[in-house]
């Protein structure tokens, strides 16, 4: 309805909400992926709130209220006690939002009405005959077809289809006409004759909706219909003779009743009528801030402008700005020079009051530029932005009481890492200013020095709250954390010419994000995480960047000279079983006609991709490398290209000049927790394969030294058998047995001494296959056995520790309960997928692991951290270069293997006391390859 039309008609328009109908609708409308930064589901929420905002744009009402069930509908089912018996319990994340839109609609001053014993029909029928009475229009959105009889020409049904956007507003006319002649009116008798199963109504068996519009239409009424029941032939005239109560009752339970206690005047309903600022907060504590605008539009321009950026007005700037020629006691004007003073004033008056200073580093690179030839350090304080600026390269010195001996930007960011309190989105980036990636370039301050309890990074603590999301820009750090959206930097769309630069807005950013990530962090019981592991970690990181691994050119290009060679006879061969011909192997769609259109071989089962031809992943290629030699070898082609092009031929073009490849740790890209590693991927260099350890030999270390390598023994298996107590599995481990070997005696019925490398391989696998929730499709795949055979294998397992099945499904429960899983430390993984019938299985898998695997991520990255300090307090001149996974790798000098591996060790395996022991294991080579 348009605003002219709004304000031209003479009927107030009100509109109630079925709140019941339109939270369930929304609940299985909207994807299960949406949650509240404390990590509750808000997709119900989301999906009501889309609904109300269609309406509202729809039918423009002057007042909205909303009614709820409460209790057990008394009345209907003193009249028939079997009513809605057979609906399912309510899931538990749909249950959990209730609370939440009953809290917003109150943000929203929509009054919410509920009445203990009576259902929100009854009060939806009420307002609608007293809203009529008054001379309204009552507009009432619901997805129930009962609610039709209500219907009038000032008492319209908004009635939701499929999904939330397919709707239909009901008249006198459309429901005549989608009943074949069934008036409002008579909507009760209908329901009388052929009930409704979704509230247990029984009406009278064998007659349908066709049956019963027929019927009705014929004799005029239900009553009617009873009256002249001996005319009705058949068995149709048969049951209804036979069950003539049981349709009085239904259409007596079927009708809505106008009568309800409601204490709501609607002459004091009111829309909009809600404050701006309390419906941001509102809308930004569950993390939906997306509507934030429309909701605020509805107040107009005025009112939406002033609360979008009254949290979020950038301070004054004050600004340090040097060139190459120019020293600071040496200012061309005393404007300048004041400025300055006031910029380095004001830093020191933040530091003695102890703030938290948020920070931020820019440049001036163009998108296509390699070098930029200033940057700046943005500071921001609880009263101004501070920019320390000068040329990229060395820079005067200057007159104040911080060391800019190195440059401005070196010496006061020396200076907050050791004396402030730094909260950054990058903490790692700003301590590699001061400790370069490059380690032929000097270190200013080794990252270890910095104090953890003064690090705060925003991104790591938004990832902790909610760890399957990809994205932490800073727009939505605002919007979920501070209920607002950002003001627009200097180059974005509709930035004014003062705007601040991005970086600068993140500095300030940073700062008043602090408290509120930290609030909710404690709320989740992240605080320990958060302070405890991830900020040591970073500086842990840090210094591991820094130092690197070697790795050797003219080893790089030998094995990829040999590789090519390889990778040429392969071509040659495959060529040659397709019959000579010349085709692309590397183009799946000429791959795929040369296979399965020249060669014939089998299709069954198989898809097609989008551009019709069928598909060659790996999937399908190693289903079929079992029976055909050339897709054997086109898989051994795929494989060595592959480790060629993205390791043998750009490692050594990633080297740095101290001749290292330094790769790039992420500490928020995984939901388990493990850390991922980037540019390059070392952690993904195959772990067993040839070619794999091909790869590792060209990494080395400095002469004198050694590659050291120590990593967890069956660290997941362990932490299943401490956290499912099962007794047989822990005394597997505590009796020092061959742990694959005991659970092979114990699920094939055999003796240890009789287990076979056969038996003790298929063990291995059901063991670390139930780590990762493997069901038997799973296993039968990985050991190419039947179904049937891998069913009685995994059975057999939980027959022999019986413990872990009850691990296994309470976890899965508490996950289905709650929507994550967690670890021994509380770090926790949202699992969504467990509210989606076709993703379930995934979740639920997701759900048995993430204990186990999540927690070996913490244990390691705690290991990292007392590794690291010991490492540093007791002078090693040894340094930690790589994590994989569960494996720590060294370069140590030759001198302190044995002090090093004993210090490490001690260190590996005192982390946590479980109800096993956690075992490290050590080996030595001069290369990676050498020494795993």
């Amino acid at each position: 309805m348009s605003d002219s039309a709004s304000a031209a008609r003479d009927r107030r328009v009100i509109a109630v909400i079925d709140g019941n109908s339109l939270m369930h609708r929304a609940f299985h409308a909207v994807p299960p992926t949406m949650n509240a930064p404390d990590g509750s589901p808000t997709n119900a929420v989301f999906g009501f709130l889309n609904m109300f905002l269609k309406m509202v744009d729809e039918f423009s009402p002057d007042g909205v209220v909303c009614a709820f069930d409460k209790g057990h509908p008394k009345v209907r089912m003193e009249m028939l006690p079997q009513y809605k018996a057979q609906r399912p319990p309510m899931d538990p994340n749909l249950r959990a939002q209730f609370p939440m839109i009953k809290e917003l609609l109150a943000s929203l001053s929509v009054p919410v009405v509920e009445l203990e014993g009576w259902e929100g029909d009854d009060i939806l029928g009420t307002l609608a005959r007293r809203g009529e009475a008054a001379g309204c229009d009552m507009y009432l959105v619901t997805g129930d077809r009962d609610m039709y009889q209500l219907v009038t020409d000032h008492v319209h049904v908004v009635s939701t289809r499929k999904g939330l956007s397919d709707i239909a507003i009901m008249t006198p006319e459309s429901v005549d006409d989608l009943y074949h002649g069934i008036t409002p009116e008579l909507v009760p008798d209908f329901y009388g004759l052929k009930g409704d199963s979704s509230d247990n109504i029984p009406g009278v068996p064998g007659i349908g909706p066709k049956k019963a519009s027929a019927l009705i239409v014929q004799y005029g009424s239900l009553d009617e219909v009873i009256a002249h029941a001996d005319e009705v032939k058949g068995k149709m005239g048969e049951s209804l003779r036979a069950h003539i109560d049981d349709a009085l009752v239904s259409r007596k339970i079927a009708t809505i009743m106008t009568d309800a206690p409601v204490e709501c005047d609607l002459d004091e309903v009111s829309f909009p009528a809600y404050d701006a600022a309390s419906v941001s907060a509102a809308l930004g504590a569950l993390g939906i801030m997306a509507m934030q605008n429309r909701f605020l539009a509805l107040l107009g321009d005025a009112a939406a402008s002033q609360a979008a950026v009254s949290k979020l007005e950038l301070p004054e700037v004050l600004r340090v700005s040097l060139d190459a020629s120019r020293a600071f006691d040496e200012a061309e004007s005393n404007r300048e020079s004041a400025e300055m003073n006031a910029c380095f004033d004001e830093l020191m008056r933040a530091l003695e009051a102890g703030e938290w200073l948020g920070v931020a580093m820019e440049d001036d690179k163009e998108a296509d530029a390699l070098f930029g030839m200033t940057r700046r350090l943005w500071v921001a304080t609880d009263r101004a932005l501070l920019s320390f600026e000068e040329p990229i390269g060395p820079c005067g010195v200057f007159a104040t009481d911080i060391d800019c001996s190195h440059g401005v930007i070196p010496g006061v960011l020396g200076l907050l890492f050791a004396k402030g309190s730094v909260v950054s989105s990058d903490v790692k980036a700003l301590l590699h200013v001061l400790s370069p990636v490059d380690s032929s370039e000097p270190e200013l301050m080794d990252p270890l020095d910095a104090d953890p309890a003064r690090l705060f990074d925003t991104v790591v603590a938004a990832y902790l709250l909610d760890s399957v999301r990809s994205d932490f820009a800073d727009a939505h750090l605002a919007e979920t954390y501070l209920h607002a959206a950002l003001p627009a930097a200097a180059g974005e769309d509709g930035a004014p010419a003062d705007a601040p630069s991005a970086a600068a807005r993140s500095a300030w950013l940073a700062r008043i994000l602090r408290e509120p990530l930290a609030a909710a962090l404690e709320a989740q019981g992240a605080e320990d995480i958060f302070t405890k592991i991830e900020m040591p970690l970073v500086r842990v990181l840090a210094s591991m960047e820094r130092a690197g691994m070697y790795v050797d050119p003219a080893r790089l290009a030998a094995q990829s000279e040999e590789l090519s060679g390889q990778i040429a006879e392969l071509s040659d061969r495959i060529r040659e079983l397709a019959g000579g011909e010349e085709f692309n192997l590397s183009s799946p769609m000429q791959l795929s006609r040369v296979l399965f259109d020249k060669l014939g071989l089998p299709t069954a089962g198989l898809k097609k991709t989008q551009r019709g031809y069928y598909s060659t992943n790996a999937k399908v290629l190693e289903d079929l490398a079992k029976d055909y030699e050339i897709v054997r070898l086109i898989l051994e082609y795929r494989e060595r290209t592959k480790i060629k092009s993205t390791y043998l031929d750009t490692l050594g073009a990633l080297r740095e000049t101290d001749g290292r490849v330094h790769t790039t740790y992420n500490q928020t890209i995984t939901a388990t927790g493990r850390l991922s590693s980037s540019n390059p991927n070392l952690q993904n260099i195959p772990t067993r394969s040839e070619l794999g350890h091909a790869v590792k030999k060209a990494f080395s270390v400095e002469e004198g030294s050694v590659f050291v390598a120590i990593d967890y023994s069956q660290i997941e298996l362990r932490l299943l058998a401490h956290l499912s107590g099962d007794e047989h599995l822990v005394g597997a481990f505590n009796e020092g047995e061959d742990f694959h070997a005991e659970t092979a005696a114990r699920v094939f019925g055999v003796p240890v001494e009789e287990v076979t490398p056969q038996l003790r391989s298929r063990a291995k696998a059901v063991n670390f296959g139930i780590v990762y929730g493997q069901q038997a499709y799973g296993l039968s795949q990985a050991l190419d056995i039947p179904m049937a055979e891998a069913r009685e294998m995994i059975d057999a397992y939980f027959r022999a520790y019986p413990g872990v099945r009850t691990y296994l499904d309470e976890t899965v429960a508490f996950a289905k309960q709650t929507g994550y899983a967690e670890t021994m430390y509380g770090r926790r993984r949202p699992i969504p997928e467990l509210r989606v019938p076709a993703q379930r299985m995934f979740g639920e898998r997701t759900a048995m692991n993430h204990p186990m695997q999540g927690s070996a991520a913490d244990i390691i990255k705690i290991a990292m951290v007392r590794v690291a300090e010991r490492l540093r307090t007791e002078g090693f001149a040894a340094k930690m270069i790589l994590q994989v996974h569960d494996e720590l790798d060294f370069e140590c000098p030759v001198g302190e293997v044995d002090a090093l591996v004993a210090m490490v060790r001690e260190e590996m395996e005192g982390v946590a006391q479980l109800r096993v022991p956690l075992i490290a294991d050590a080996s030595v080579g001069e290369t990676w390859a050498e020494a795993k």
